[in-house]
């Protein structure tokens, strides 16, 4: 059966294998991903209540969610970086720390300036989370294993992401706005707390003599490897970002309700959940540059539908569309350049700290370039422009897996698969 027939059936199965091959030590960590995805968006539906409570401008309330973007671009590079020198086990608890202080900051922030700076901290502790904290979670396997639990991490954000908004709406129109921020703050001190008493490995994973900045970027630049998943990430994220920021004003200047535009978004999410558990189902035999370059390609050919029409029908289609390959993309991503920080000598957590950079990077520009384009010329062309850049990122990943050896259907693990993509053999 081929690895998109695979794809194919369904959710249901995939969370069952995923749930049995991931043991209960590993809890945690998965904790840490959700509790950080449910904090990063609980702040889409209390914006209003903030710009009524501390009379907040548009502008500011831009800030807002801006500012944890900026401060995740600034310090997922730093974080790889002493992830080496002191463990990726004592950054993963201070960023469960850092996450439970924002949120306490954010809760009973009573003016901009505190929020602001409880969103900068916020920014920060998320880049750690997917820097230090995704690279404890490469440590604890096989490479085989490693795949299928890096890949998890994909859906268990998804589902925090769809669940934070509902949870922090529904508790702050009840109870108050500190009341969902002073529950993510327990549960995140809970986590930092078993992440200290119960560590995911039983004994510490030997480092080696930790690379300087220097050395480690040169080592990123000659490998193919550390590339390919700062690409695919880049790709995916300027397209997320600039879909989530212009399909819905498209759709409500078509006339969509809330409620229809809230619906779309939510089924959205689900989709984007089940096609990441398909893929993560798939292991090592997905975590491929060729697989990143069908998905990516395909994010390409569904770029079509809102280049050729702005109507709801094709807008709509694409948004769904769009959701899948980009959950895929993402979940091969994360597997790869933790293997590919190992082949190139710079470590998983430099690499993965690289892939993280790389979505942060189109997380910012997306949105500002996004909507600049679409006030100067329209929606349609900056969905216009996406089309060129990702075609480029496809055809570079398709042709450098087809020449450097790259064969999903050899089932082969990912550093071996990688392995041939240039750099220093382990």
């Amino acid at each position: 059966m081929s690895g998109w027939s695979r794809l194919a059936r369904g959710s249901t199965g995939a969370a069952r294998w995923s749930l049995q091959r991931i043991p209960a030590r590993l809890l945690p960590i998965y904790a840490l991903v959700f509790v950080a995805g449910m904090l990063q968006s609980a702040l889409a539906p209390l914006g209003p209540l903030y710009a009524e409570h501390l009379h907040l401008s548009r502008v500011q309330l831009g800030e807002l969610f801006a500012v944890s973007g900026v401060s995740t671009l600034l310090v997922v590079l730093p974080v790889g970086l002493f992830s080496d020198r002191i463990g990726s086990r004592r950054i993963s608890v201070g960023a469960a720390a850092l996450i439970g202080l924002s949120a306490l900051g954010q809760g009973l922030a009573s003016d901009f300036w505190l929020l602001l700076v409880s969103r900068l901290l916020f920014g920060v502790a998320f880049g750690a989370v997917w820097t230090a904290g995704v690279a404890y979670l490469s440590e604890s396997g096989s490479a085989e294993r490693r795949s299928a639990r890096l890949g998890a991490t994909i859906p268990v954000s998804g589902v925090s992401a769809s669940v934070g908004p509902a949870f922090a709406g529904v508790l702050a129109a009840q109870l108050g706005v500190g009341v969902p921020f002073a529950i993510i703050a327990a549960i995140a001190g809970l986590i930092a707390i078993s992440l200290w008493r119960f560590p995911v490995l039983a004994t510490p994973v030997a480092r080696a003599e930790p690379a300087s900045a220097g050395s480690a970027w040169t080592a990123a630049r000659r490998s193919r490897l550390v590339v390919a998943p700062v690409v695919i990430m880049v790709t995916a994220g300027l397209s997320s970002s600039v879909t989530n920021l212009l399909a819905p004003i498209q759709l409500r200047l078509n006339g969509a309700s809330i409620n229809a535009i809230g619906v779309l978004l939510a089924v959205a999410a689900v989709l984007y959940i089940a096609s990441s558990l398909c893929v993560s189902r798939l292991g090592a035999r997905a975590a491929t540059v060729r697989a990143a370059g069908v998905a990516t390609l395909l994010l390409g050919a569904s770029l079509v539908l809102p280049i050729s029409s702005m109507a709801t029908v094709p807008l709509a289609a694409f948004v769904l569309v769009r959701s899948m390959v980009h959950a895929t993309m993402s979940t091969i991503a994360y597997p790869i350049a933790a293997a590919a920080g190992e082949t190139a000598g710079i470590g998983a957590a430099k690499a993965l700290g690289l892939t993280s950079a790389g979505w942060a990077t189109a997380s910012v520009v997306g949105p500002l370039a996004g909507g600049a384009i679409a006030q100067a010329a329209g929606n349609r062309a900056a969905f216009a422009v996406l089309f060129p850049l990702t075609l480029i990122a496809a055809a570079w990943l398709l042709l450098g897996g087809r020449r450097l050896g790259d064969r999903s259907s050899e089932h082969r693990t990912p550093g071996r698969v990688l392995a041939g993509l240039g750099g220093p053999k382990p």
